[in-house]
């Protein structure tokens, strides 16, 4: 089962994963590689971006504390959050309205989206540089597709 291939490979939510695929059309391969390289497979975890304290920095999120991550944003800046790292505070609105940012399975589905539009109009080796912001990003996803293509055929 593709799911159980996914959990055995680290991937954390794989059924929230696999919807998100399925929902955006983004390659089930290529949100796994982005999962794998962002959180290690999907943890629900706040980023270590340069933030002033005494913003989130690492750790669970939760609701309470994204929450309190939300009033700190304006005056301190934006973090990563959950398991996509979303990290632009529109993204993070976006993920709000469609039921909360801190929610793995909103967060994958948001960041899903970000990417299968991008690749859209850009590609996917250009997508995921716009995602994070560098081609050594994309570089690392990349090198990334090969075994998650073959996790998602079942190949060994």
């Amino acid at each position: 089962m593709l799911a159980e291939r996914l959990a055995d490979a680290g991937i954390r939510y794989p059924s929230h994963t696999i919807a998100a695929a399925e929902r955006t059309g983004l390659p089930l391969a290529v949100l796994c590689a982005v999962l794998e390289q962002e959180t290690g497979g999907g943890r629900n975890v706040f980023g270590h971006d340069a933030v002033k304290p005494p913003q989130q920095s690492g750790g669970t999120v939760t609701r309470a504390r994204y929450e309190r991550y939300l009033t700190l944003r304006p005056t301190h800046g934006a973090q990563g959050v959950g398991p996509m790292q979303l990290t632009w505070p529109g993204y993070q609105d976006r993920a709000d309205d469609l039921g909360g940012c801190w929610r793995p399975r909103v967060n994958i589905l948001v960041g899903a989206e970000i990417l299968a539009q991008a690749s859209r109009s850009l590609g996917t080796y250009r997508a995921l540089a716009a995602y994070n912001g560098s081609t050594a990003y994309a570089d690392q996803v990349t090198a990334r597709l090969p075994k998650w293509r073959r996790i998602v055929r079942g190949a060994p």
